[in-house]
Protein backbone atom coordinates (compact mmCIF):
# COMPACT_ATOMS: atom_id res chain seq x y z
CA UNK A 1 0.00 0.00 0.00
CA UNK A 2 1.09 3.51 -0.72
CA UNK A 3 -0.22 6.55 1.12
CA UNK A 4 -0.60 9.92 -0.52
CA UNK A 5 -1.15 13.09 1.46
CA UNK A 6 -3.33 15.74 -0.13
CA UNK A 7 -3.06 19.42 0.66
CA UNK A 8 -6.47 20.42 2.02
CA UNK A 9 -8.27 23.70 2.67
CA UNK A 10 -7.34 23.33 6.33
CA UNK A 11 -3.65 23.13 5.37
CA UNK A 12 -4.10 26.13 3.11
CA UNK A 13 -5.64 28.22 5.91
CA UNK A 14 -2.88 27.27 8.35
CA UNK A 15 -0.17 28.18 5.83
CA UNK A 16 -1.81 31.53 5.06
CA UNK A 17 -2.07 32.24 8.81
CA UNK A 18 1.66 31.44 9.11
CA UNK A 19 2.37 34.08 6.49
CA UNK A 20 2.94 32.05 3.35
CA UNK A 21 2.00 33.81 0.13
CA UNK A 22 -0.88 32.96 -2.15
CA UNK A 23 1.46 31.60 -4.81
CA UNK A 24 3.29 29.30 -2.41
CA UNK A 25 0.03 27.95 -1.05
CA UNK A 26 -1.43 27.38 -4.53
CA UNK A 27 1.74 25.56 -5.59
CA UNK A 28 1.60 23.29 -2.55
CA UNK A 29 -1.99 22.35 -3.38
CA UNK A 30 -1.30 21.54 -7.03
CA UNK A 31 1.94 19.76 -6.22
CA UNK A 32 -0.03 17.42 -3.95
CA UNK A 33 -2.58 16.87 -6.74
CA UNK A 34 0.24 16.02 -9.19
CA UNK A 35 1.76 13.56 -6.72
CA UNK A 36 -1.62 11.87 -6.29
CA UNK A 37 -2.16 11.64 -10.05
CA UNK A 38 1.34 10.19 -10.51
CA UNK A 39 0.63 7.58 -7.84
CA UNK A 40 -2.68 6.66 -9.49
CA UNK A 41 -0.97 6.43 -12.86
CA UNK A 42 1.77 4.18 -11.50
CA UNK A 43 -0.72 1.84 -9.87
CA UNK A 44 -3.19 1.79 -12.77
CA UNK A 45 -0.61 0.59 -15.30
CA UNK A 46 0.43 -2.30 -13.11
CA UNK A 47 -0.92 -5.68 -14.04
CA UNK A 48 -3.94 -7.14 -12.26
CA UNK A 49 -4.08 -10.48 -10.51
CA UNK A 50 -5.97 -11.76 -13.57
CA UNK A 51 -2.95 -10.94 -15.70
CA UNK A 52 -0.76 -13.11 -13.50
CA UNK A 53 -3.09 -16.05 -14.12
CA UNK A 54 -4.09 -15.61 -17.76
CA UNK A 55 -1.44 -13.60 -19.58
CA UNK A 56 0.69 -16.65 -20.41
CA UNK A 57 -2.26 -18.04 -22.40
CA UNK A 58 -2.84 -14.79 -24.31
CA UNK A 59 -5.56 -13.83 -21.81
CA UNK A 60 -7.69 -16.83 -22.76
CA UNK A 61 -10.12 -17.57 -19.94
CA UNK A 62 -9.66 -14.18 -18.30
CA UNK A 63 -12.99 -13.15 -16.75
CA UNK A 64 -12.46 -9.53 -17.85
CA UNK A 65 -13.00 -10.66 -21.45
CA UNK A 66 -16.60 -11.54 -20.59
CA UNK A 67 -17.23 -7.84 -20.00
CA UNK A 68 -14.65 -5.88 -21.94
CA UNK A 69 -11.93 -5.95 -24.57
CA UNK A 70 -8.48 -7.27 -23.60
CA UNK A 71 -6.59 -4.75 -21.46
CA UNK A 72 -4.30 -3.50 -24.23
CA UNK A 73 -7.05 -3.04 -26.80
CA UNK A 74 -7.71 0.61 -27.80
CA UNK A 75 -11.37 0.35 -26.74
CA UNK A 76 -10.73 -1.48 -23.48
CA UNK A 77 -11.96 0.34 -20.41
CA UNK A 78 -8.53 -0.03 -18.81
CA UNK A 79 -6.90 1.63 -21.82
CA UNK A 80 -9.43 4.47 -21.95
CA UNK A 81 -9.04 5.07 -18.20
CA UNK A 82 -5.28 5.38 -18.57
CA UNK A 83 -5.61 7.72 -21.57
CA UNK A 84 -8.05 9.99 -19.75
CA UNK A 85 -5.85 9.97 -16.67
CA UNK A 86 -2.92 11.14 -18.80
CA UNK A 87 -5.07 14.02 -20.09
CA UNK A 88 -6.05 15.05 -16.56
CA UNK A 89 -2.42 14.85 -15.50
CA UNK A 90 -1.37 17.07 -18.43
CA UNK A 91 -3.99 19.65 -17.41
CA UNK A 92 -2.79 19.54 -13.81
CA UNK A 93 0.81 20.04 -14.97
CA UNK A 94 -0.27 23.06 -17.01
CA UNK A 95 -2.11 24.57 -14.04
CA UNK A 96 0.98 23.98 -11.89
CA UNK A 97 3.19 25.70 -14.49
CA UNK A 98 0.84 28.69 -14.62
CA UNK A 99 0.81 29.00 -10.84
CA UNK A 100 4.59 28.67 -10.72
CA UNK A 101 4.95 31.51 -13.23
CA UNK A 102 2.56 33.68 -11.19
CA UNK A 103 4.49 32.92 -7.99
CA UNK A 104 7.82 33.77 -9.61
CA UNK A 105 6.36 36.99 -11.01
CA UNK A 106 5.06 37.98 -7.57
CA UNK A 107 8.45 37.29 -6.00
CA UNK A 108 10.17 39.46 -8.62
CA UNK A 109 7.75 42.32 -7.92
CA UNK A 110 8.45 42.04 -4.18
CA UNK A 111 12.17 42.60 -4.82
CA UNK A 112 11.43 46.06 -6.17
CA UNK A 113 9.02 47.15 -3.45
Amino acid sequence: MREIRLYTVEDLKKDLDRGLGDGEVALKKWESILKALNAIENVSIQITSFCLKYQENRCEGCPILSYDYPCGHPYATFTMFYQELRKVKALAEKIFAILKAIDEEEREKEKFV
